[in-house]
């Protein structure tokens, strides 16, 4: 089984990317506390506050859920957006 969070990059961009974890070896909670918060300023001075992973500075991340393997996780946005539609109309994952 694999936890898989969604992180959104800091930048103008908007990129995003699937950050997996195996469960054999994190606890939801582990995987979770792997995404380090900081404290920073827009460049108009505003507070914020970002995540840190492997040395990456990113704008937010989510959890997404646990899924089977990798090939059973969303691969791009379409189908996260159809994973999460059918996840609410309380469709399997």
């Amino acid at each position: 089984m694999k936890y898989l969070f969604r992180t959104k990059k800091l930048g103008w961009d908007e990129e995003r990317e699937g950050v997996w974890f195996d469960s054999e070896m994190y606890t939801r909670e582990e995987a979770e506390a792997q995404f380090v918060p900081y404290e920073g300023r827009t460049y108009d001075g505003y507070p914020y506050t970002g995540y840190e992973f492997e040395g990456e500075k990113l704008y937010s991340y989510d959890y997404i859920g646990e899924f089977e393997s990798v090939d059973d996780m969303p691969k791009n946005d379409d189908e996260y957006v159809d994973y999460l539609l059918n996840r609410r109309r309380g469709g399997s994952e």
